[in-house]
């Protein structure tokens, strides 16, 4: 029998094997869960209003895991926006390879009001897939929700109105949050 270093010959093909595994299994696939455990998250203005209250996957780690209904404040107390959300995951490069970063997007109808409690906005999110650059070589694509000519704008009168370009960029922007999102704030 030859011994190479510490290995015979049988011991090399169950090596290359687990480094092959190692080196290419490391792609994640985002997996859909059947029973997600939920919490209730509620985050607070300094002045003690309610900032957001929602609930977020309790299985997952990140406040970047909103599911279900969310709404949140002005810091005057008054509403800014309610709707539903989904979460879900993409791939990113981090010091010990790839990882999953959670992230959650506006999914169904959503309404936005002004400072003053007028409606602002409203209207159903079109799902599609949008490619990002993430720190790995190629980025990779996320759900996200868009406008579409069903949604409605009003001034801070009530009436309604045509949106600007900038108006309709501010609500497509909230569409998503991650957890780098949550580190700026």
């Amino acid at each position: 029998m030859t011994v190479v270093g510490n290995f015979d010959r049988t011991m090399k093909v169950p090596l290359y094997i687990f480094i092959t595994v190692l080196l290419f299994g490391c792609k994640s696939i985002p997996i859909e869960k059947e029973h997600i455990d939920k919490r209730t998250e509620i985050d607070f203005y300094e002045t003690g209003f309610i900032k957001s209250i929602g609930l977020i996957d309790s299985n997952d780690f990140s406040k970047a895991a909103r599911i279900g209904l969310w709404t949140e404040f002005y810091d005057n107390g008054k509403l800014k926006e309610t709707g539903e959300y989904k979460n879900s995951t993409y791939v990113n490069c981090c010091i010990a390879g790839p990882c999953d970063i959670t992230y959650s997007y506006k999914v169904g109808e959503w309404k936005y009001f002004h400072e003053n409690g007028q409606l602002k906005a409203q209207g159903v999110y079109k799902i599609d897939k949008k490619h990002i650059d993430t720190t790995c070589e190629g980025g990779d694509e996320i759900y996200v929700g868009y406008l579409n000519a069903g949604w409605e704008f009003y001034n801070k009168d009530g009436t309604q109105m045509t949106p600007t370009d900038k108006e309709i960029k501010e609500i497509e922007e909230s569409g998503i949050i991650d957890e780098f999102d949550l580190l700026r704030k």
